[in-house]
């Protein structure tokens, strides 16, 4: 009976919160565990428990030292041939780039055998922090073969990469393939981010090929777990792909 009294009033401090943070703008922060307490009159912890509530269903995103606030609706992405600035253009959002690295180096054999080139030949490696309207949203880095982007600089990268493969080198995508999983950031990653390093990221590791098949990039992509989603669209042809592969 107790047990049960107790549950219903946490619930009813859920719903208040919830109505509370459903008023205030992404980005606001919301009272702390203290004030909702005596501005409610409720015990600190049922304050404590329903902040954990909303934090668990993606409304609320605590930061250690600084407070909860309301956290930011994720940004979508379709998979597909589209670079990150159209992804973001396309959902009313201003993208952003800064460069964090630049550099030509030799490749290695995992990037050789990504790239379809030697072990050593040259490829030029940069990273980059994605901003969506300046809020940091993931951390990219790609290779490329040197030989097929020749005289590329940082300042290329202000942009829309694909647009300056486009313009700048005359290089039409044809293919992308990728790998998804979950991981978590290391330290540097984490702090250009904003997060801490228990912060849940998404992985998106993609491959380029241009319009006659020749490997043009990889790149490795860290996102934000709160600010991210995939949205991926089926066509007919990926279901007759499918059954064509089964007996009847």
């Amino acid at each position: 009976m107790t047990i049960s009294a107790s549950n219903n009033k946490t619930q009813a401090v859920v719903s208040r919160l919830r109505h509370l943070v459903g008023d205030l703008d992404p980005g606001s922060r919301i009272p702390s565990e203290r004030d909702l307490a005596a501005d409610w009159g409720i015990a600190r912890m049922t304050a404590r428990k329903a902040i954990e509530t909303l934090t668990g269903e993606g409304l609320l995103d605590r930061r250690q030292g600084s407070g909860t606030y309301v956290a930011q609706m994720p940004y979508a992405k379709t998979l597909g041939l589209s670079s990150f600035t159209v992804d973001m253009q396309r959902r009313g959002l201003t993208p952003g780039s800064r460069v964090l690295d630049f550099d030509y180096v030799p490749a290695d054999a995992a990037t050789a055998a990504r790239l379809d080139i030697d072990e050593g030949d040259e490829v030029v490696r940069f990273t980059r922090l994605r901003l969506a309207d300046g809020e940091p949203i993931a951390v990219e880095t790609t290779w490329m073969p040197a030989h097929v982007v020749p005289g590329l600089t940082a300042e290329d990268l202000s942009g829309s990469l694909f647009e300056t493969l486009a313009i700048k080198f005359a290089i039409t995508l044809g293919q992308a393939s990728s790998t998804i999983d979950p991981t978590l950031a290391d330290e540097a990653t984490a702090a250009e981010l904003g997060i801490d390093q228990h912060h849940p990221c998404l992985r998106i590791q993609m491959q380029y090929r241009d319009h006659r098949r020749r490997s043009i990039m990889t790149a490795t992509c860290l996102y934000r777990g709160d600010r991210y989603q995939l949205y991926v669209v089926l066509t007919p042809a990926a279901f007759t792909a499918e059954s064509s592969g089964r007996s009847r």
